[in-house]
C-alpha cells in the first residue's frame, strides 16, 4: 500500500530512514569546477515565469553560472531527452520530470546518481531510495465542487460517496485520468479500486480535457464536481470564484516531480550546485511563494501547510512505469467515450 503523509510534512515520520544512498554535501571542488564550466542547463515542465525567481536566486548565489532553461510539458520533455540522449547529443545538464519518467531515464542509465545534502531529510516517496531523484514540487488531485451548485451539508466525504445516484451525470473527469486510477490502486489496493470503477461507470461522467480548463468550467457552473488539481482550484478561489475542494479524500493523489542530474551532462558539477540549490530550503521557498505548488522539502511551508491530517500520496514512479498498460486498459474503461 502506498505511502501516505500530512500537510504538516509528517510523512509517516520515515524521513530518510531506510534509504541507502547517502545525500552527497557539495563542497569547495565541485563550486570550483562549476566555476570553469560556466552553465547549467535545465530541462524542465515549469514555465519561464517560474523558473525567473529560481534563476534570479541561484544567479545570487553563484554569479559565474548562467542557468538556462527548456521547457515544455512533462511527456514532451522526457521524450526531447530521451530522443537527445540516444542519438548522442547531451545538452540537458539536469531533468525535471514526472517520477515515472525518472524511472526511465534510470532503466536506459541515461540519469546519475545524486542527491545533496539539501535533500536528505525529504520524506520517502519524495526521493528515490537508490539516490537519482528528488522532487522539487508536488501537487495532488481533490474533488473540487461549486459552492453555489452543491449545498455544504450535501458535499461528499470521500471518493464513494460519488457513486451515489444522485451524482449521476455531475461529476466533470479529466479523459483517460490513468494517474488517477493508479493512485486508487497504489493505495486501496487492486479489488477496492475495481469496485471504485465499476462504480463509476454507472455514473455518467462528464468527460472533459484540459486540466486547468476543468476547474474554470466548474466555476463557471457548468457542473456541480470535478476531480482537478488542488493549485487550480485555490486560484480560482483567490480571485473569487465559488469553488472550493475536500479535504477528507482518501487518497488526495500526489503527481510527484524528479529532478536528477543527466549522467552524460556537459556541465556536472555547475548541474550539482543548481540541483542543491533548487531542493535547499531557499530554492524550495520560491517554489512554495511563487508557483502555487507544494515543495518537497519537508522544511518549508506552503499555502497547504495549514491543513492537518490530509492523506496525500504521492504515485509510485516505478509502479507507474511498470503497471503503465495496465492502468490505462482500466483507465480506458471508466475515463474515455
Amino acid at each position: 500500500m502506498a505511502p501516505k503523509f500530512t500537510m504538516t510534512f509528517v510523512f509517516w515520520l520515515v524521513l530518510s530512514l531506510g534509504f541507502p544512498f547517502i545525500a552527497e554535501a557539495v563542497d569547495e571542488a565541485v563550486v570550483m569546477a562549476a566555476k570553469k564550466e560556466g552553465k547549467v542547463v535545465l530541462y524542465t515542465s515549469s514555465t519561464a515565469r517560474d523558473r525567473e525567481h529560481l534563476f534570479s536566486a541561484f544567479k545570487r548565489k553563484y554569479p559565474f553560472i548562467d542557468p538556462e532553461g527548456i521547457n515544455a510539458n512533462c511527456p514532451e520533455i522526457a521524450e526531447r531527452f530521451l530522443a537527445e540522449e540516444r542519438s548522442g547529443r547531451h545538452l540537458a545538464d539536469v531533468i525535471a520530470c514526472d517520477s515515472w519518467d525518472t524511472e526511465r531515464f534510470k532503466k536506459e542509465r541515461l540519469v546519475t546518481r545524486f542527491i545533496p545534502a539539501s535533500a536528505e531529510k525529504f520524506p520517502r516517496g519524495l526521493k528515490d531510495p537508490e539516490g537519482y531523484w528528488a522532487t522539487d514540487n508536488y501537487t495532488f488531485v481533490v474533488l473540487g465542487y461549486n459552492k453555489s451548485l452543491v449545498r455544504e451539508q450535501d458535499v461528499p466525504k470521500d471518493w464513494f460517496d460519488l457513486l451515489n445516484p444522485k451524482w449521476r451525470g455531475k461529476i466533470a473527469v479529466h479523459m483517460m485520468a490513468h494517474r488517477l486510477y493508479a493512485g486508487w490502486e497504489q493505495r486501496w489496493g487492486p479489488e477496492k479500486a475495481r469496485q471504485m470503477v465499476d462504480g463509476l461507470k454507472k455514473q455518467n461522467l462528464l468527460l472533459r480535457k484540459g486540466w486547468s480548463q476543468i476547474p474554470q468550467l466548474l466555476a463557471a457552473g457548468e457542473y456541480p464536481l470535478a476531480a482537478a488539481f488542488v493549485h487550480h482550484i485555490d486560484r480560482l478561489k483567490e480571485k473569487g470564484a465559488p469553488v472550493d475542494w475536500i479535504k477528507t479524500f482518501d487518497p488526495l493523489i500526489a503527481n510527484v516531480r524528479g529532478v536528477s542530474v543527466s549522467a552524460n551532462a556537459r556541465h556536472p558539477n555547475a548541474a550539482r550546485l543548481f540541483v542543491d540549490f533548487y531542493l535547499s530550503k531557499e530554492g524550495q521557498q520560491i517554489v512554495a511563494d511563487h508557483w502555487g505548488k507544494v515543495p518537497g522539502n519537508p522544511d518549508v511551508q506552503s499555502p497547504y501547510s495549514q491543513y492537518k491530517g490530509l492523506k496525500v500520496v504521492p504515485l509510485d514512479g516505478k509502479l507507474m512505469l511498470e503497471k503503465d498498460e495496465h492502468y490505462k486498459k482500466v483507465t480506458k474503461e471508466v475515463f474515455s467515450r
